[in-house]
């Protein structure tokens, strides 16, 4: 997948090919389009997006992308307003009972652009630009990448950026050069004049005190610019109206953590002509995110601007922003379906925390606040379109704001710290003016929450998700880099060897995520690969957590060229939808590749029939075996709500299969209902609700008593049967077992809603095993079950006759029987039972299973040799797959 730098590189090729193009529209429209797309590194013709795609009910369309964008080409001299109602038509005929209207729409006449999003802004475009804007505007097209892609339409004015940093760095190495300060005086210096210019063109100081203070000492060389320099830095830290005189007149207390030490600094005639030209851009229009990494290269690290500087564009930083932050809100946002919904999705969005554990100059951080105010945004014209449309009040009173003093930052440079905040001030103060009030620009908001520290070696601070860059660093060279002694600390620490630097990172934010949260890191290449995946995203996959989104490799900003892979993930959840490299794949193997290169359909049939087990997210709920004993002996109804608990560990390793655990579990009873239950209600109530009130989701502060994710669906389907299979969501071998009508999953085990001998033949079979193994080959030696990926894509037998169901029913009751034999005299689990088989042991167990092989494939009408033929069942199997979701067969399996 292309970067941000190299798709800005070939747009300006792509500009300089085209800006003196004056033919018609047919003459060169579809190669155009080709080259534009090839720009962004996408294949228009493998992504689907279809040229001159005719549509009964309205024409011809000059590209189509079905459900992602529709691109009208008009002559270089017609307007692109005269296309706005064609392509409104096209637009309103564009969706199918299957694909929904394209999001995208664009009109362009070789000159310019104009981009629309008319399902929700129909009223205006997004943005018109320029054909020769593009490559500073790239990001206004980004859906051209990937249909996972989210564009930003603000204007970045990235040449004037880059060019007021130049000038604030050759100032700072020329100081450096000559040594007029110590080193972290001048870094003080930099930063305290960058925040100075900054906040006058932002109208935070009136009167421009540091421009005009500068052309003062421009103009009389006699005069001392440490002196008056750092006066002005002195009075910015003082409250109150004293000294606030001449010049200074127009000053405000700023506070004493940029300007707790003033720095002063003696500048000379070629440093101040340097200042001046700073101070004289428009600094209302300087991108923060990216000066600050232009920063960050100049004080951060000797003279690297000398060798070239780069900074990470927008487009990258938001592969990881985009899928980590914004789509699940953004999807949440979408299914509120009242004001008081979207209101207290407002509260949950406002106390939602962003971790970057290696926050360097803040870019992430920042594009994190600036997507959050503007999922704000959106959420207050979502709480009054809802009031609008459903006649229902908006809930009454003041709204918050999404504060700055969420973003948490972990940074081992001091100076990184300082630029971070002073980036995050910047930001807080533009976005004022974007999206309206938050917290007061002056005094500057404390941002405690950016730490100086080793992240390795540090307590992580509690967050709602983590995003971020770590620092690269390959394994050869961490010894010779870090020393001996942190480089054995490394080794004892985590328990994997030396490895890229990176990995830790990955390895910290899983185990600090909770369930459901979600996070999105940069790494090597390496985290991909043999041992570096191993120390990283294995790591990731074998304690919980699901890749959802990834770039598997693309540049890096830098003069290194290091190829990176974006990983996005979720914990302890099994999400909808995976993107690779922009493209929707059934799943994303910890070798950032699909998984086994191929996408099964998931089965409408098979829909409703699997479900993963409750998620308590808290282990309050847990009852010890005593206690649920006692409960019940109190008041026998009670043991509605005191249950057996069934982890994946009792099925792989309890010689009888049962529960270990017991748990209260209320399901989805409203509070009054539980009040019935007052014994285990006051449990729940004093371990709980503590936690539960200040978990920043406003539906688990709301229903502190039941599970987060009590799975009602699951329960419905469950509550007719007299009992269910079960299947362990991670484990080294798959096993299955029966539960008991009154057990309860747990989040990790998948539940079938079946209670029939025949149902529990075929999940127990070979064909079912080889299909379950062949879609989660990323884990390598373990298997992870998911209901969307395993389950639903699996095309049952389903034209046997009564004695083929009847003899795959009596061949799994054989097989079950002799294993419960087994495991009862040996008391031993599954995991050891099925070890000693593939050793040669329990001849008779296998004999049944291959029994029950054989009267499965029968129903598929397959022949005897290949029931235990993995390569060949999953061939067949996804043949049959292909043909029912292709409608070349029936399916009716239940």
């Amino acid at each position: 997948m292309r970067s941000g730098q190299e798709i800005q590189e070939a747009l300006e090729g792509f500009v300089e090919r085209w800006k003196d193009y004056t033919g018609s529209e047919k003459g060169e429209a579809q190669t155009f389009l080709t080259e534009l797309f090839r720009a962004y590194g996408t294949d228009r013709v493998e992504v689907g997006a279809r040229l001159e795609d005719f549509i009964s009910t309205a024409g011809f369309l000059d590209l189509h992308w079905p459900g992602v964008c529709i691109i009208e080409m008009k002559a270089p001299h017609v307007s692109v307003e005269t296309a706005r109602e064609q392509v409104k038509a096209y637009w309103e005929e564009s969706s199918t009972d299957d694909t929904p209207a394209a999001r995208w729409v664009v009109i362009c006449n070789f000159r310019e652009f104009e981009v629309w999003e008319p399902g929700r802004y129909p009223k205006s475009p997004r943005i018109r630009f320029s054909l020769g804007e593009l490559p500073q505007r790239l990001e206004a097209l980004s859906f051209l990448q990937g249909e996972d892609q989210v564009p930003s339409f603000l204007e970045h004015h990235k040449e004037l950026t880059t060019r007021t940093a130049a000038w604030v760095a050759e100032a700072y190495h020329s100081m450096a050069d000559r040594r007029a300060a110590p080193s972290s005086e001048i870094q003080r210096f930099v930063m305290q004049s960058v925040w100075t210019m900054f906040a006058e063109d932002l109208g935070l100081l009136h009167g421009s005190p540091f421009q005009n203070t500068v052309e003062l000492l421009r103009k009389d060389p006699s005069r001392n610019s440490a002196a008056e320099l750092g006066y002005l830095f002195r009075v910015l830290n003082q409250k109150g109206k004293h000294n606030r005189k001449g010049l200074l007149a127009g000053t405000a207390y700023v506070n004493g953590e940029l300007f707790a030490q003033p720095a002063e600094v003696e500048l000379n005639a070629a440093e101040l002509e340097l200042f001046a030209k700073a101070s004289a851009s428009d600094w209302s229009k300087v991108d923060p995110t990216i000066f600050g990494s232009l920063m960050e290269l100049v004080i951060g690290q000797e003279k690297r601007w000398e060798r070239g500087a780069h900074y990470t564009h927008e487009a990258d930083i938001m592969k990881i922003v985009g899928p980590t932050i914004v789509r699940p809100w953004q999807e949440r946002i979408d299914a509120a379906t009242s004001p008081q919904e979207a209101a207290d999705l407002l509260d949950e969005l406002c106390a939602f925390r962003v971790l970057d554990p290696a926050c360097g100059c803040g870019n992430f951080l920042y594009i994190a606040y600036r997507e959050l105010r503007g999922l704000e945004s959106e959420l207050n014209r979502r709480i009054d379109d809802l009031a609008s449309e459903t006649g229902l009040p908006a809930p009454a009173g003041p709204r918050p704001f999404y504060p700055v003093t969420n973003l948490l930052g972990l940074e081992i440079e001091r100076v990184s710290v300082l630029i971070t905040r002073v980036t995050l001030w910047m930001g807080q103060r533009q976005m004022i003016d974007r999206f309206g009030p938050a917290e007061d620009p002056l005094p500057l908001v404390g941002l405690p929450g950016i730490q100086h520290a080793d992240a390795l070696r540090t307590p992580w601070p509690e967050t709602d998700c983590i995003i971020g860059n770590p620092p690269f660093m390959g394994s050869q060279r961490v010894r010779a880099s870090l020393g001996d002694q942190y480089t054995e600390w490394l080794k004892t620490q985590f328990g994997v060897g030396v490895k890229d630097l990176c990995t830790y990172w990955f390895r910290i934010a899983q185990d600090h995520l909770k369930v459901g949260q979600r996070a999105g890191l940069v790494g090597t290449n390496s985290v991909a690969q043999n041992k570096g995946r191993a120390a990283s995203l294995q790591y990731i996959a074998d304690n919980g957590g699901v890749i959802t989104d990834a770039v598997s490799s693309q540049k890096w900003p830098g003069e290194a060229k290091v190829h990176v892979s974006l990983v996005n993930w979720v914990k302890g959840e099994q999400p909808e939808q995976f993107i690779l490299d922009g493209e929707e794949v059934e799943g994303i193997s910890t070798s950032l590749g699909p998984v086994m290169g191929w996408e099964p359909v998931k089965l409408t049939a098979n829909k409703g029939k699997s479900f993963q087990g409750a998620t308590p997210g808290n282990a309050g709920f847990l009852v010890s075996a005593e206690k649920a004993s006692e409960f019940v002996g109190e008041h026998y109804e009670n043991r509605s709500v005191v249950k057996r608990s069934m982890t994946a560990n009792d099925i792989t390793e309890e010689w009888n299969q049962e529960p270990t655990r017991w748990t209260i579990d209320f399901g989805v009873l409203a509070l009054e209902d539980a009040l019935q239950y007052g014994g285990p209600l006051a449990v729940v109530r004093e371990k709980v609700r503590p936690e539960r009130e200040s978990n920043n989701r406003a539906s688990y502060r709301k229903y502190w008593w039941r599970f987060v994710e009590p799975r009602p669906a699951m329960r419905a389907a469950l509550a007719p049967l007299s009992r269910f299979p079960v299947i362990a969501i991670h484990a080294k071998r798959f096993a299955m077992a029966w539960a008991e009508k009154d057990w309860l999953p747990s989040n990790a085990i998948i539940a079938f809603a079946f209670d029939d001998d025949f149902s529990m033949g075929v999940l127990q079979s070979s064909a079912h095993v080889a299909w379950a193994w062949f879609r989660s080959s990323t884990l390598e030696t373990r298997l992870r079950y998911t209901p969307t990926s395993s389950y639903q894509t699996f095309p049952w037998p389903d034209r046997m006759t009564e004695a083929q169901r009847e003899a795959v029913a009596a061949a799994g009751r054989a097989m079950l029987a002799e294993r419960t034999r087994i495991c009862t005299e040996r008391q031993i689990g599954l995991t050891e039972l099925y070890n000693l088989v593939d050793e040669g042991a329990f001849a008779e167990l296998k004999t049944l299973h291959k029994k029950l092989d054989v009267a499965v494939a029968a129903c598929y009408r397959w022949p005897a040799s290949i029931a235990q033929d993995h390569d060949e069942l999953v061939r067949r199997l996804l043949d049959l797959n292909r043909k029912i979701s292709q409608g070349e067969r029936d399916y009716d399996p239940f």
